[in-house]
C-alpha cells in the first residue's frame, strides 16, 4: 500500500509542479515545450492595459517556435514577406522566453535580442508580455 501511494505522490508532482503562469494553464499534461513550439499569429494586443487595433502587418506576422530553439518571425515588408530567423530558450524557470535574430534587411543589419514574460502557455493560447520603450506590451497569440 505504501509503494502505490509513494507512486500516487510522485506522479501528481510531477504533473503539477511548474505548470503554472499568471494566466494559466494550472495543470497540463503536455511539456512547456511541446505548448511553446507551434505556429502563431497575432489575435490581440495590449499596450499599458489597452487594446490596440492590430495593424494590417501584424495581421499577417507569423511566429514560430521549433523544438530544439529554432525561432523565426514572418513580416510583410514593403509587399514582400520577410523572414527573421534565429533561436529562442526559456529563462527564468521557465517563466521567461528570450528570442534573438540577426537579418540584412534592405541593406540594414539588425540583430534583436528580447525577454518576453509567458503569462499563459497553453495548446492553443500564447501570451506573452514585454517592454517597449516605457510601454508595456501584451500579446496573445493563437495558432496559425
Amino acid at each position: 500500500m505504501k509503494i502505490k501511494n509513494l507512486i500516487l505522490i510522485s506522479t501528481m508532482i510531477l504533473v503539477f509542479t511548474g505548470c503554472k503562469y499568471e494566466e494559466g494553464p494550472n495543470v497540463s499534461l503536455r511539456s512547456k515545450e511541446e505548448r511553446l513550439c507551434n505556429q502563431w499569429k497575432i489575435d490581440e494586443k495590449l499596450t499599458n492595459g489597452v487594446k490596440d487595433t492590430l495593424t494590417e502587418a501584424e495581421l499577417q506576422t507569423i511566429v514560430e517556435f521549433k523544438k530544439g530553439g529554432e525561432y523565426s518571425i514572418t513580416v510583410p515588408l514593403l509587399g514582400v514577406y520577410v523572414v527573421f530567423s534565429g533561436t529562442w530558450e526559456f529563462y527564468d524557470n521557465k517563466e521567461k522566453i528570450i528570442t534573438t535574430y540577426k537579418a540584412d534587411v534592405l541593406g540594414t543589419h539588425i540583430e534583436q535580442r528580447d525577454t518576453s514574460k509567458i503569462l499563459r502557455l497553453m495548446e492553443d493560447e500564447l501570451w506573452l508580455e514585454g517592454n517597449d520603450s516605457t510601454d508595456i506590451v501584451e500579446i496573445h497569440y493563437i495558432p496559425k
